[in-house]
């Protein structure tokens, strides 16, 4: 017998029946979870009321008397702050490119270890007024911290990672290296000294032995053991006596003995013995020098337009955009291999390494370009940057052309195509395309993103504009649609996008969909959110404590890391894992300027990171419709493997790590429970 529904009222009906028998199949595979296992319970001073994970792995609980530290392998509070009790949870953070935390209100910081509890810094102790840097430096085992004072000078210290002691102090850096000026030569000196001690200082690691600082004051390199200071330098700006503006300092990746400095439109090279000036002359581009690439033909500048009161030099503009002026330095002797700076339509947002060559995405006026640069010759490949809609995401050299895929924002479609390196033209007349809302004011980027992975010669990419996915051969620069369309539940659009062996995997919080190949569905699974959104704050941490672990470890890696970041050419979360799997193998170097404890943890968990986890989390209404569970969605299966019951409180107190594979639980006020998912 056939079903017949005309009219709307039939396909309400329709839909609502659906709607049932999806709920019960949902219903079904919650029930058929099994329970995960509780590992250990632990008693905390007080109701608990958030948690939060750390890239170090040590589980922070806030009650309104302590700050405490659980052990989550071992299932003990390892330590308890009581000065720390009742602070919010956004008032505690990682410090960047760090594992330590950071606990800040006003006219505090504190800096500790999250695994021993131990306090690396407490800005009271040098009575600052205002922290004006932070930087950790792994390679030494030190924290850098400078700040301003009530009274007296500004002030540079360093203490010890693991055990917090304070190495030296340091308040003459802000002292000119010059000699003192008359007139108003001295009220510009003087005025340049109060502003440097409050200005952020540009930090480099140069070794284990010398960091080297910028102040406004100029260059200085101290020694890590002490403080002092073993050379200064005032870098070559054509202003009488005035600082440079836009300072930046880069390890060099080929030569040990030496540093890079950018500044304004110029680029020289520092020697670290003795702080000379190893090129005659600055190597110079149009514009103001955002960054660098070290590519091996040459140190491709790259220029973004400075700001009206900044600019150097002749200002070109056309059509109201600012020109600026590409060049390559030689590594020999600063020589640019360009006579004259290249003219680029707008400021040099991004670059990346590919092969020979460099790819250019150019922004103007927020319209993008794209280009290519021949480094050996400092030539562009096209005559004319390729315009290209919303901004580069990714991009590869193929044998077709250029392969890009952009990003969407609120006023341009994102698109994956190819550019045709003889005529500059994309290769797709219909090119893959992101949707967004012709007229909103509720935009939201990611929901627009073009979600893309590579596997041997095809690119995957799933469009949101038809909910379709594609492949794109990126040998022949062709794309044909696979299968049909494939919708998500809820109202819900796709956040990630990941290729296993079962199929390309497509997930947003409430949906998992396994696809084949072919483009066929395979597996495909809905659980609806609570209506309560400060349910999932635990969930959507998720991926900051990946990050944060990423960026302790980048910095940790140090040069190791930023050359393989610079010749890692394959997309999105892949890219992340094999530059920092590569910085891990090549630098041979363990975390070991941290506490042996924190050092241990932080990498046994960066190497668990490395290998994508093979499930997400769904929370999800409790299947007798009280209270809530959190649901393990197997990604090779698309079924529950393990449930927490969450119980009927709006919002629990609870925290996930999916490194750990754990979840973390108040069942009573202060009772605290680990599951083993």
């Amino acid at each position: 017998m056939t079903a017949f529904f005309p009219g709307h009222r039939h396909r309400t009906v329709l839909l609502l029946f659906l709607t049932i028998a999806f709920a019960a199949n949902a219903y079904a595979q919650t029930t058929a979870a099994s329970a995960a296992t509780a590992a250990w319970t632990v008693k905390v001073n007080g109701d608990i009321h958030w948690q939060q994970i750390t890239p170090a792995g040590a589980l922070l609980v806030s009650t309104d008397s302590t700050l405490a530290g659980v052990d989550i392998d071992r299932g003990r509070v390892a330590w308890d702050k009581p000065e720390l009790g009742g602070f919010a949870a956004d008032s505690i953070q990682p410090v960047e490119g760090s594992l330590l935390m950071e606990a800040k209100r006003q006219g505090l910081l504190m800096i500790f270890d999250p695994v021993t509890g131990a306090g690396i810094f407490d800005s009271r102790k040098l009575d600052l007024t205002q922290v004006a840097t932070r930087r950790v430096l792994p390679q030494s085992g030190t924290l850098l911290v400078h700040g301003t004072r009530a009274a007296g000078p500004a002030v540079v210290g360093l203490f010890d990672l693991a055990s917090g002691q304070q190495l030296w102090v340091n308040d003459s850096l802000f002292t000119p290296s010059e000699p003192k000026r008359r007139g108003f030569g001295a009220l510009m000196q003087g005025l340049t000294q109060i502003a440097a001690g409050g200005t952020e200082l540009e930090v480099l690691q140069a070794g284990p032995d010398m960091i080297v600082v910028y102040t406004l004051m100029g260059l200085r390199a101290l020694d890590a053991r002490t403080g002092a200071v073993k050379w200064s330098a005032t870098l070559p700006t054509p202003r009488m006596g005035g600082p440079a503006r836009h300072v930046r300092l880069y390890p060099s990746l080929e030569k040990s003995n030496r540093i890079y400095v950018s500044f304004d439109d110029s680029l020289m090279a520092y020697n670290l013995a003795d702080g000379q000036a190893l090129w005659a002359k600055p190597a110079k581009v149009d514009g103001r020098i955002r960054d660098i690439v070290q590519h091996p033909a040459g140190i491709v500048m790259l220029p973004e337009a400075p700001p009206q009161n900044e600019a150097t030099g002749n200002v070109r503009i056309v059509n109201g955009v600012v020109q600026t002026g590409l060049n390559v330095a030689r590594y020999e002797d600063g020589t640019t291999i360009a006579p004259k700076p290249i003219r680029m339509h707008g400021t040099v947002i991004d670059a990346m390494i590919a092969g020979n060559a460099v790819v250019l995405a150019v922004d103007a006026e927020s319209r993008t370009f794209v280009n290519v640069l021949e480094v050996a010759s400092a030539s562009l490949r096209l005559k004319k940057d390729a315009k290209i809609k919303g901004q580069l995401d990714y991009a590869e050299l193929t044998p077709a052309g250029l392969l890009y895929v952009s990003r969407p924002d609120a006023t341009i479609n994102a698109e994956v195509n190819v550019i045709d390196l003889e005529t500059g033209e994309p290769r797709f007349k219909d090119a893959i395309e992101s949707g967004k809302p012709l007229s909103s004011s509720d935009y939201k980027a990611a929901r627009y993103y073009l979600h893309h992975a590579a596997e041997g010669k095809t690119l995957y990419v799933f469009a949101n504009r038809d909910h379709r996915l594609y492949a794109v051969d990126r040998e022949a620069g062709t794309f044909r649609a696979l299968g049909s369309e494939i919708k998500l539940q809820g109202g819900e659009d796709p956040t990630a996008m990941e290729i296993r062996p079962e199929g390309i995997v497509l997930t947003s919080s409430q949906n998992l969909v396994i696809v084949a190949r072919d483009g066929q569905i395979k597996q495909q699974v809905y659980y609806p959110a609570p209506q309560l959104p400060g349910l999932l704050r635990a969930l959507y941490a998720l991926n900051a404590v990946r990050a944060a672990l990423y960026g302790a470890a980048a910095s940790a890696y140090g040069d190791a890391f930023a050359q393989a970041s610079q010749q890692a050419n394959d997309p999105g979360t892949q890219r992340a894992a094999s530059q920092l799997a590569a910085a891990y193998t090549q630098g041979g170097k363990q975390l070991e300027g941290y506490s042996k404890q924190s050092a241990a943890m932080a990498t046994k968990r960066f190497k668990a990171s490395l290998d994508l986890p093979g499930f997400m989390f769904m929370l999800t209404r409790a299947p007798d419709g009280h209270g809530n569970v959190l649901l393990q969605i197997d990604k090779a299966t698309a079924k529950p493997k393990a449930q927490v019951n969450l119980g009927k409180e709006k919002e629990p107190a609870y925290a996930v790590d999916d490194i750990a594979d754990m979840l973390f639980l108040q069942t009573t006020p202060g009772t605290l429970v680990g599951y083993r998912l």
